[in-house]
């Protein structure tokens, strides 16, 4: 079975816990790394984890690989999007990361006027069932 170093579900940041007591903690500049250890994840947490990695990739992100991640900006968060479009492209990707049986259900909830994208998903894989949601939302403006 393979592993995948865990990310935060909220800031998908590397999650370091206590090597004492293996409580969630974040080290701080200058401060002895040795006291934390980087947590691994596997099984269905691990897909899930590797599908909302996979929705969160624009495409062409990926250096090394300019095919790979998502048409956001191409054919999704457009002016006039075709929903049946929208739909499929992220059911393909949800469908395409490894141990992913089926897809039980999907639903996307559109704010224009935030310009916001909420994704619900539930599927089956190899490692049991999985329900996750993922948020996109376009800003309004970059702070320099």
């Amino acid at each position: 079975m393979s592993f995948d170093l865990a990310l935060n579900r909220i800031t998908h940041d590397m999650e370091f816990h206590s090597a004492r007591d293996y409580t969630v903690q974040v080290p701080v500049p200058n401060e002895d790394v040795s006291k934390f250890r980087i947590w691994t994840i596997n099984g269905a947490d691990k897909i899930a984890q590797q599908i909302k990695i996979n929705l969160l990739s624009l495409l062409g992100e990926w250096f090394l690989d300019i095919r790979y991640g998502v048409p956001y900006l191409e054919e999704i968060l457009v002016k006039n999007p075709r929903i049946a479009s929208v739909e499929t492209i992220l059911r393909n990707h949800i469908g395409s990361v490894p141990d992913v049986i089926r897809i039980d259900s999907f639903g996307m909830d559109w704010n224009r006027q935030s310009r916001s994208l909420r994704v619900e998903f539930s599927c089956e894989t190899t490692f049991g069932p999985i329900k996750e949601s993922v948020r996109l939302e376009m800003l309004s403006h970059v702070n320099n």
